[in-house]
């Protein structure tokens, strides 16, 4: 490596993960993503030995970073999931390559639908682990995201990919001269599709973002009460009766310390009923079961309110045990009206995959018994005094990252969504305020109101256009691992259904098959040139 490239590529490098750490919680710089990857596709571009070395590199360090909260539940899957996410880095830089030397395209064509399009393939392959997309960096920044009920999250991670390829494009061209088209004579329209298309498409935008806030005119909803208990994981899961019967009483007088306030629903975290409510506490012979199934007929009739409670579920089918991750109703008498059950497991984290085959993968799970999905996405029916009857469905945990899942939830008529977490797994991280973002897309996307009960935080609502309107937080502005209730109204608009509810990942799967076209025309044209340069004079 010359003594030129030995500063270059290092720097630049470090300068891209930098700026992409800096964009993501807990920095929440989302205005420097718009430049953050303009380094890396400099060196994509101009540097040919050490591409591919280098890109592995950038997305190991930047996602190993950004998930160093992972480590407080297990350091393999930590290491594992930072080299698999790093892949994909991989991927764009040579297929990224692959195309523009090929085709002679300029990178603002290929780049916005490489990435658009990996970032949808990740949000799905093994399980789908759909974090760090970069649109997420934009959730504070509320005209750029109202895109996203026409295109999802994809979109705004699309215009934000192609405004740093077409200034990476115009710096490369400015100062190397390269002419990245097929004829010379082209160049004109190298540059104006450089300067022009990228800012028109931006433009389109946020015009649509500030037409849609213009005209957005919430009406106020049911009150919910969403509870928060700040129980330590490691208090949680190595529990003993007499911390579960302390978690009860906690969360128990939590709720009673609203009593007098008029309250639509009451919401409880994940698995925050340390007792099981779906059976008869004699085949147990446990005393939490008892007290747990007493607390809801005690709440619901001495605050006349609804409840949604975070507990495990268990049912018996012969000598089968089967564990659910669940969500359960009750109304104002105190009477379990319905469950909902966790659809969408976290791989690793509620069961492991291919336990048949390697049994050794069980130890990377933390619990001993496993979980199993769900097959039904309830809905459940909320009857106030003053407004009516709404209908809403719950989310457990990370389902509310899964954009697919809450976009059905939505077609099958819920008037808003509530995500119910523990992420007290990852105590005082940031994780915490990347999932919130991460939800915030989902209520744009769906318009409709979002609101989240979770154990350690961040308790909040979230309005039908991304707006973050409550968060519980104490007298000094702390908003992780502190206890307390949150009280507002869920805001409504008019219900429809967007265009993203109706048509999902219209957006992505077009910038997936532009992708593979380009690929395949990039294969056929190396197979031409080389079919030319073989062929005798």
């Amino acid at each position: 490596m010359s003594k030129a490239n030995f500063i270059k590529i290092p720097g630049l490098s470090f300068l891209t993960i930098l700026l992409l750490c800096l964009s993501f919680p807990p920095a929440d710089m989302g205005c420097l993503a718009w430049i953050a990857f303009i380094p890396w596709f400099i060196l994509i571009v101009t540097e040919e030995r050490y591409a591919y070395i280098n890109a592995l590199f950038i997305g190991t360090v930047f996602i190993f970073i950004q998930l160093s909260w992972l480590r407080h539940v297990t350091y393999i899957a930590w290491i594992l999931l930072s080299l698999y996410c790093a892949a994909y880095f991989l991927v764009f830089a040579f297929c990224s390559r692959f195309i523009i030397f090929r085709l002679r395209l300029p990178l603002v064509v290929v780049a916005p639908c490489m990435w658009t399009a990996l970032e949808f393939i990740r949000s799905f392959l093994l399980s789908g682990f759909p974090w760090f997309f970069v649109g997420h960096t934009q959730y504070q920044y509320l005209p750029i995201i109202q895109v996203s009920d026409i295109t999802g999250v994809y979109g705004v991670s699309f215009i934000i990919i192609m405004i740093n390829a077409c200034i990476a494009d115009l710096i490369i061209y400015a100062f190397t001269k390269r002419n990245l088209l097929m004829f010379p004579d082209q160049r004109f329209i190298l540059y104006g599709l450089v300067c022009i298309l990228p800012f028109i498409l931006l433009a389109a935008i946020l015009s649509y973002g500030f037409c849609w806030l213009n005209h957005y005119k919430p009406q106020e909803g049911p009150t919910l009460c969403m509870v928060q208990g700040n129980i330590p994981q490691e208090v949680k899961f190595e529990s003993n009766e007499e911390d579960e019967i302390s978690i009860l009483k906690k969360y128990t007088d939590l709720s009673l310390s609203v009593k007098g306030e008029q309250i639509d629903l009451l919401v409880w975290p994940e698995t925050m009923v340390p007792g099981l409510l779906n059976i008869d506490p004699e085949l147990t012979g446990r005393k939490i079961d008892v007290l747990s199934q007493l607390a809801p007929i005690q709440l619901s009739q001495e605050l006349n309110t609804n409840l949604l409670l975070g507990g495990i579920a268990l049912t018996l089918n012969g000598e089968e045990q089967r564990y659910f991750n669940s969500a359960y109703y009750y109304n104002t008498d105190g009477k379990l009206v319905d469950r909902y059950d966790k659809i969408h497991l976290v791989p690793f984290g509620e069961f492991t995959p291919l336990k048949n085959y390697f049994p050794f993968l069980a130890s990377l799970v933390p619990y001993e018994i496993g979980l199993t999905h769900g097959y039904r996405r309830t809905l459940f029916r909320l009857d106030t005094t003053e407004l009516g009857s709404f209908t809403f469905g719950s989310s457990i945990c990370y389902e509310d990252t899964v954009p697919s899942l809450i976009r059905k939830f939505k077609k099958d008529g819920a008037d808003f969504m509530l995500n119910i977490t523990n992420d007290g797994w990852f105590r005082n991280s940031a994780e915490l305020d990347q999932h919130l973002a991460i939800m915030v897309f989902r209520a744009v996307e769906n318009r409709f109101c979002m609101a989240r009960a979770a154990n350690t935080g961040i308790s909040s609502f979230v309005s039908p256009d991304g707006a973050i309107y409550a968060k519980l937080s104490d007298s000094k502005g702390k908003y992780r691992e502190i206890s307390g209730t949150l009280t507002d109204r869920i805001k409504l608009v008019e219900k429809y259904n967007p265009f993203y509810t109706m048509c999902g990942d219209w957006f992505s799967i077009l910038c997936v098959a532009a992708l593979l076209i380009m690929l395949i025309m990039s294969i056929f044209r190396g197979r031409i040139v080389s079919q030319k340069v073989a062929k005798p004079k």
